[in-house]
């Protein structure tokens, strides 16, 4: 009997989202012909492709002499393979996951019998490391790295964004990587973001300094804002001294009642606002006026190049300053790394700044 719970995992014909094949008869045949367990369709899998089959609770995949080849993590499997959680299989150019799980949540995704979405030879919709990544959660294999942000018109440092850096072997540093794989997977990028967050503000309370820490949101964890306001809350119990920002993306604000909840809790908790990447997608004016922030920080789609820009962009972006400072927010480019973009966004009137042009992010450092 199988102690765990396999499904075959894709995107399936006309869904946006993934859903999940129930892996639960052994031979598990899977191909073209009609009555397969896992029916392929289309023409480059042959009639009977491959099979899974069940040996002392784990599973092996056989290819069974089809034309066009079963893959594993896309390298090609001619004999009888082993699955782990998180690999990428192929029939021909039919892709899919496995996915192994020993407790049933609610937040899975849609599981139903349909067909995996065709693509052109080996498609990569979906990312490898699902596994490894899994393990760097559970290991805490991240180390910190903080940005400074500086006072527009002294350039002193007035914060740090804390930022990070994954230290899997198998897996890539950069964080916007990391959450690429994690965001294929429910619940991956809230503990993903937990992670980084904990591991920054555990590092920023050993560092000798009266500047603000601005912590980041994953957008999925809006969606458990109550969830997120408990980690909140456990910070700062455990950092009662530490000046904290969160930081939430323009475009993950959630409705305007539970925004304006998330900001009380945040008042009350000591623990300041911001609105990121303010101009990527639709400005929330709104929001800036119904549950303001402390900070708004300018996307750097704004003035990044500001120097060159038109000057009805310029115009248009020192409005928004000047709108802004007017109702007691406080203003930060983001993304400078000339001189010349620094000179024009102070004439501007933007309180802060960040960029490489003060500082990349230090691993572990200040």
């Amino acid at each position: 009997m199988l102690h765990d719970t396999w499904y075959l995992e894709g995107y399936f014909s006309g869904d946006t989202v993934l859903s999940r094949l129930k892996i639960n008869a052994f031979p598990f045949r899977i191909g073209r012909e009609a009555g397969m367990a896992f029916m392929v369709p289309g023409s480059k899998a042959s009639r009977l492709h491959a099979e899974i089959t069940l040996q002392d609770d784990r599973l092996f995949l056989q290819d069974m002499d089809s034309t066009n080849g079963t893959y594993i993590n896309r390298i090609e499997v001619k004999e009888q393979t082993e699955l782990q959680h998180g690999d990428i299989l192929h029939f021909a150019d039919f892709e899919v996951r496995t996915i192994k799980e020993s407790v049933k949540k609610s937040s899975h995704p849609t599981v139903r019998h349909a067909a995996i979405i065709a693509e052109s030879a080996l498609s990569k919709k979906m990312p490898a490391g699902i596994r490894e990544l899994q393990e760097l959660v559970h290991k805490k294999m991240i180390v910190p790295a903080f940005q400074p942000i500086v006072d527009a018109i002294t350039e002193e440092i007035f914060a740090y964004e804390i930022l990070g850096r994954g230290t899997h072997p198998s897996l890539p540093e950069s964080p916007g990587l990391l959450f690429r794989i994690a965001e294929s997977v429910s619940s991956l990028p809230m503990h993903l973001s937990q992670l980084f967050r904990d591991i920054g503000i555990a590092t920023a309370a050993t560092f000798d300094t009266k500047a603000a820490f601005f912590m980041n949101v994953h957008p999925d964890e809006l969606r458990y804002a109550r969830i997120l306001l408990l980690q909140m809350e456990r910070i700062r119990r455990e950092n009662p001294d530490i000046a904290l920002v969160l930081e939430i993306h323009e475009k993950a604000v959630p409705s305007l009642s539970d925004m304006k909840k998330i900001c009380r809790e945040l008042d009350g908790l000591n623990i300041k606002l911001a609105y990121d990447d303010f101009g990527a997608g639709q400005a929330r004016f709104i929001e800036l006026v119904e549950a303001p922030a402390h900070y708004l920080k300018f996307d750097m789609s704004l003035v990044r190049n500001i120097d060159k820009a038109e000057p009805a962009k310029r115009q248009m972006v020192k409005s928004l300053v000047t709108l802004s400072r007017n109702m007691g927010i406080t203003t930060l480019a983001e993304g400078l790394e000339r001189i010349e973009e620094v000179r024009e966004c102070q004439s501007m009137g933007f309180d802060l700044i960040q960029g490489y042009y003060f500082g990349e992010p230090k691993t572990g450092e200040l």
